[in-house]
């Protein structure tokens, strides 16, 4: 092939890719997560009969799945946080005014975990606490053996470093209290590092998850639940 035919055919090859791109990236973004003529439940239904709900779905279930890759091993953590978002917030909502606003928050408490092609540029997100990290349950069950009737435990403060101290990354509330949020024997990478980053940008941030006690009675965060910390706004 002679060098101007090739390099039009190449030409029009990129242009011809280019097409395709941007309708599958149209088809999707003009789309809800699931396919709307499969649509059966009440939410469904009513996600697929507002172009703008269908439009905040589809970038949610991008954002979840962005969210989850980049938690690691905590993404199961992720799951089974979405799926109560689902059945408590989402599926609660009787009109497209509310799906609207649970989608707005529930992408802005996602925001922080998306990669910069990922994330959201012609949507203006609700300044809301930001998902930062989730700690994920210990992997040493000798250590941190399963508590399922520990009870939730919310904090608000700042992530401190007290790893040389021997007690790990811990929570200071502004009132001068500590909760454990994952003690040294059990640090694992990548949280250490983020959670290094954390102390270091002296954020405040909301920490939940669930209610554990030393013998002296000190609180602490359960090591084997998860620990999810958002920034806050």
């Amino acid at each position: 092939m002679a060098p101007t035919m090739e390099r039009d055919h190449y030409q029009h090859l990129a242009a011809t890719i280019g097409v395709l791109l941007g309708l599958l990236w149209s088809a999707g973004a003009a789309a809800a997560s699931f396919p709307c003529d499969k649509a059966q439940t009440r939410i469904e239904k009513a996600i697929c009969a507002d172009k703008e709900v269908s439009d905040l779905d589809e970038y949610l279930g991008r954002y979840y799945a962005a969210a989850r890759s980049a938690l690691g091993r905590a993404g199961e953590c992720m799951r089974a946080d979405q799926q109560q978002w689902l059945r408590e917030v989402r599926n609660a909502c009787v009109d497209a005014a509310c799906l609207k606003k649970a989608y707005l928050e529930r992408l802005g408490a996602l925001d922080a975990l998306q990669p910069g092609a990922n994330a959201l540029r012609n949507v203006e997100l609700p300044r809301v606490p930001a998902l930062a990290w989730i700690i994920p349950p210990a992997e040493d069950k000798v250590a941190a053996p399963p508590r399922p009737a520990a009870k939730p435990l919310e904090a608000r403060g700042r992530v401190v470093n007290e790893v040389a101290t021997g007690d790990g990354f811990v929570l200071r509330t502004a009132g001068g209290a500590t909760h454990i949020l994952m003690l040294s024997m059990l640090l694992d990478s990548p949280t250490d590092v983020q959670l290094e980053s954390f102390a270091k940008a002296g954020a405040s941030f909301l920490a939940r998850g669930h209610e554990a006690k030393d013998p002296r009675g000190n609180v602490y965060f359960e090591p084997s639940r998860c620990v999810f910390l958002y920034r806050l706004p």
